[in-house]
């Protein structure tokens, strides 16, 4: 039986372009494909570049989660506590987080397991933010966003390189009345998938207690996390109506969808219009996004508007 090494691997997904792909290539199966690569991500090595569209390179979008430790602290009553500084024992921090890039199927995932505090992980998130143009994130506008600045700056870190901000949650939120808003309760309502089933707070405490087991478990929850967001992204994104203008990150003259970057367009009759003027409708043929021209109708007419 041949015997795959990193640089076959990283040869094949250079080749392939997808972790299924260098999977194929090599004779091994996914799931050890999916693992050897996020290990090797971990450790720096470029396992493939970025995937180019129509012979540009699209805007770096990048999908994301974060799992937090609890903060520890002495308590007198169980409801309507108030703890002072001098009560807390330790911090919430990050135990792991997982991320990948939209249209790269290999998903990167880094733990403290084996460190004394999450400095090295959160620099390296850090790292990846300052490559990003857009980071996606459910719950990411209150949680992870917060959670990951509060981190950088207890390090003494600058801030990354200027990127966007998706949160699934503000646009489940602004856009649909879904039953919950929670990351699984969207998933089984739009049925593209579930959450890894695990033992609860459970799992977390047994992490703190070292248990590698359960950093494992961790780890694949986190994996599986992202990749049930980006599938959530890539539903939700054409009904945004907040959602960054990638077209504006190609290096082109080419008229392009403005969330997925699409060029195929088709002019639909219905008019967009404001409340005082009317432009031309478009919708993308690849994500399904509805869109306006930005050139106005010339009306031949005064259009008046409300009294103040």
């Amino acid at each position: 039986m041949k015997v795959v090494t990193d640089d076959d691997l990283v040869a094949a997904m250079k080749k392939t372009g997808s972790a299924s792909g260098a999977a194929r290539e090599v004779g091994i199966s996914e799931r050890t494909a999916r693992r050897r690569i996020g290990k090797l991500r971990s450790q720096g090595t470029r396992a493939i570049p970025l995937a180019r569209v129509n012979g540009c390179v699209p805007p770096r979008i990048l999908i994301y989660d974060i799992e937090t430790s609890p903060n520890l602290a002495y308590v007198w009553r169980f409801f309507k506590e108030n703890i002072s500084p001098k009560q807390v024992l330790q911090y919430t921090d990050v135990l792991c987080w997982a991320a990948k890039w939209v249209g790269n199927e290999t998903v990167v995932v880094e733990s403290r397991e084996n460190d004394e505090d999450d400095e090295r992980i959160c620099r390296a998130l850090c790292e990846i933010f300052d490559k990003a143009n857009i980071v996606v994130a459910h719950n990411g506008n209150a949680f992870d966003q917060k959670t990951m600045r509060a981190r950088w700056v207890s390090y003494g870190m600058d801030p990354p390189s200027p990127y966007k901000e998706v949160d699934t949650l503000r646009i489940a939120k602004h856009r649909f009345n879904f039953p919950r808003n929670k990351l699984e309760s969207i998933a089984n309502y739009l049925d593209i998938g579930g959450k890894m089933e695990h033992e609860g707070f459970g799992l977390w405490t047994k992490c703190l207690e070292g248990d590698k087991d359960a950093w494992a478990r961790m780890m694949e929850y986190n994996v599986q996390d992202v990749v049930l967001l980006e599938q959530l992204y890539m539903k939700l994104r054409a009904w945004d109506t907040r959602h960054p203008n990638v077209s504006l990150y190609y290096a082109d003259d080419e008229t392009r969808c403005v969330v997925c970057g699409g060029r195929s367009l088709k002019d639909i009759p219905q008019d967009s219009h404001t409340s005082v003027s009317i432009f031309s409708a478009c919708r993308c043929n690849d994500c399904g996004k509805v869109m306006r021209y930005g050139q106005r109708h010339k009306l031949g007419k005064n259009v008046l508007r409300h009294s103040l």
